[in-house]
């Protein structure tokens, strides 16, 4: 399997490189999704909302905290309420369920919390949230280099779909001494300042952009 460690040998000579790091994101962005469901379903759609990629926090799954509180509602003359009766008000024991996700799945158990929810009209919540990444991303490295080498040298390595801003000849002939490559083309780590200017490479398919810090 093709992984970021691989692929940076690739780019840069193996006997220039003094090591090479697995990183991850010190922060990740990631999404709380809050749903209201009566108890009795509870369970269900959280089992749910897991097999669509919902509630995976490191090496543990299925993740999610519960609350149980009392929902109310009065439902319209064309509503179609799962409990009680429409035009009247109605109170219901009901979970605070809160289950963590990663963007890539938000669609999916969404639409599986719409899918599976008892309700007519289920009440949720999606929350924008920043958490420490513990898990080793394969994806992305870190690679130190033993002698500076200068942009133009590692570009003929790389292959020809590449985009870049201001490409110029100053960029070119800069020198840098670190490289990031990231082969999900999203990783978002925080390049500590070095006496030599870095070269982020970030692949997306077979696009490949990078930029120099």
């Amino acid at each position: 399997m093709i992984n970021a460690a691989s692929t940076a040998k690739k780019y840069f000579a193996s006997s220039n490189i003094k090591n090479i790091q697995y990183v991850s994101p010190r922060f990740a962005r990631k999404y709380k999704i809050v749903v209201f469901v009566p108890l009795k379903n509870a369970d269900e759609l959280a089992f749910s909302m897991a097999s669509s990629g919902a509630g995976n926090i490191g090496k543990y799954s299925h993740c999610s905290f519960r609350v149980t509180g009392i929902g109310t509602f009065l439902g319209s003359k064309s509503s179609k309420p799962a409990a009680g009766k429409k035009g009247r008000f109605e109170m219901v024991e009901e979970v605070r369920l809160e289950m963590i996700c990663e963007q890539s799945d938000l669609d999916s158990v969404i639409n599986t919390v719409y899918k599976t929810h008892p309700y007519e009209e289920p009440a949720c919540e999606i929350y924008p949230v920043i958490v420490k990444d513990t898990i080793t991303n394969k994806d992305t490295v870190l690679v130190q280099l033993k002698k500076a080498v200068k942009v133009k040298d590692i570009l003929t390595k790389l292959n020809s779909k590449i985009t870049a801003n201001d490409l110029n000849l100053k960029m070119l002939n800069t020198s840098i001494s670190r490289a990031l490559v990231d082969l999900s083309g999203k990783t978002q780590y925080e390049i500590t300042p070095a006496k030599t200017k870095t070269i982020v490479i970030k692949k997306n398919k077979n696009i490949i952009n990078f930029e120099v810090i």
